[in-house]
């Protein structure tokens, strides 16, 4: 949450984005552009992906036997711990830009002295943020086949947190830990569970993943906060105008594309740069809207918007929830309350909205989403 008056209650919803290192090819170049031109809209802070290689090696990480006899050894998949793309965008964030920077983390297939190294190697370039996360297997591997001493988020928590405590070496928190969340869930208790396990190893933040309905990031929120868990939940909010994207993610995370919203959307194909895709296109902007005013009407700190690196969606997003003043830093008038809401959310194609009855943010509260990460530089 950024505060607009230190020690007042005063805030505003915070506005993060998601960054994706560059593939390697003849577009990277366009890439790092794309990336400039997203730190340009100096959100309060960018995460960066972590994508760890994997291998697959008989008897597993080291090829060791498996055991005595004759037979074949087994096949194991692991992670190559080596320099990631991701750092080299860690790098020039940290060196071109003031946009404070969260680095991705995953841990299944890590062994722990590896996962120590990546820390110890971000603390060292000055990051003081971290989004912990297990990661996926790769395609067609479960999750037990991959080899690793760190099979959960949580145990990557402790992780960061035991190399922070060793690094700094003062009792004092100076690193920001986040940890994924999943609205989508339909067993919201067991999702509760898991994040109380990762705030209890230490997570001050999560993070959710993609969801279409506000209901259930706000069905989450509650949940939490009937269970204990009170570390701040940003929402993760893609930008609802890619309807191949949306059905890829869909088949990636399991979380369906709602039907209205696949119709709003079906025609994308029909047209490029052109008109003919100009309508679902603003369809899915205003969709994207509608979804993080309900959940910031709903109480949520702030919006965590996944980029794919795509500014156009990205930017059309940004700019007008400022410009209608819901990521401003003080609470419109009712009388601006009322512009907004005639012709900033009702503008685009689609139909009338509904009336929101109170300002944006009536909901908000300022958590403490823990101990605030220093700027880089702090520490040894």
């Amino acid at each position: 949450m950024t505060r607009t008056h230190p020690g007042t209650a005063t805030c505003r919803p915070s506005l993060s984005l998601e960054l994706f290192p560059p593939r390697p090819g003849p577009h990277a170049s366009q890439t790092w552009g794309a990336l400039g031109r997203l730190l340009r809209a100096r959100p309060d802070f960018v995460s960066v992906t972590y994508r760890p290689r994997f291998v697959t090696t008989a008897g597993g990480p080291r090829g060791q036997a498996a055991g005595s006899g004759s037979g074949p050894r087994p096949t194991r998949v692991h992670v190559i711990e080596e320099r990631n793309p991701s750092e080299d965008v860690v790098a020039h964030v940290l060196e071109t830009s003031e946009v404070p920077l969260m680095a991705h983390m995953t841990c299944i297939g890590y062994r722990k002295r590896d996962a120590v190294g990546i820390v110890r190697r971000f603390l060292d370039m000055g990051v003081r943020r971290f989004l912990a996360l297990r990661g996926d297997p790769p395609a067609g591997v479960q999750p037990d086949d991959v080899v690793g001493e760190l099979p959960r988020a949580e145990d990557l928590v402790r992780v960061i947190r035991e190399v922070e405590a060793e690094y700094f070496d003062d009792g004092a928190r100076h690193l920001q830990v986040a940890v994924a969340a999943y609205p989508a869930d339909v067993d919201h208790g067991l999702g509760v569970e898991v994040l109380a396990a990762k705030q209890a190893a230490g997570a001050d933040l999560a993070i959710s993943q993609v969801f279409y309905e506000a209901e259930d990031y706000l069905a989450l929120t509650r949940s939490c906060l009937y269970s204990g868990v009170d570390m701040p939940i940003l929402p993760g909010i893609i930008p609802l105008t890619d309807l191949r994207r949306l059905t890829r993610l869909e088949s990636l995370t399991g979380v369906r594309v709602p039907t209205d919203l696949r119709a709003a959307l079906s025609s994308q194909g029909a047209g490029r740069a052109g008109s003919a895709g100009t309508g679902p296109v603003t369809r899915g902007i205003d969709a994207t809207l509608r979804l993080a005013t309900e959940v910031l009407e709903g109480g949520a700190p702030g919006l965590h918007l996944y980029t794919f690196n795509r500014t156009r969606p990205a930017l059309d997003v940004i700019s007008q929830l400022r410009l209608g003043g819901i990521l401003s830093g003080s609470v419109p008038s009712r009388q601006a309350q009322h512009e907004v809401n005639r012709d900033y959310l009702n503008a685009s194609p689609g139909g009338d909205r509904r009336a929101h009855p109170g300002p944006p943010g009536a909901g908000w509260s300022c958590p403490s989403p823990g101990p605030p990460a220093p700027e880089r530089g702090a520490g040894p």
